[in-house]
């Protein structure tokens, strides 16, 4: 189960959306449609899940006004 902010291996998709955990971030990124049917509306909800879930870890941490993150070097692709 996705814990927010609990562990820095964690990740989670829905479809093409990627939710990945960091101790101090949750990043998000990939692609998502929601459609205006019966299935958009079970992907909504799943997202609004895990979006409720990062919101309640926020408020019930006590929280600096911001944090220092470092960018992550990227790796050159050996593929290329």
């Amino acid at each position: 189960m996705f814990k927010p902010f609990e562990q820095g291996d964690q990740s989670s998709a829905i479809y093409d959306l990627i939710l990945e955990n960091d101790l101090d971030c949750v990043s998000l990124y990939g692609n998502l449609q929601i459609t205006k049917d019966q299935v958009g509306l079970q992907v909504a909800k799943k997202l609004q899940v895990f979006l409720n879930e990062i919101v309640t870890a926020l408020e019930k941490a006590d929280l600096p006004e911001q944090i220092d993150r470092k960018p992550k070097q990227e790796i050159e692709n050996p593929f290329l």
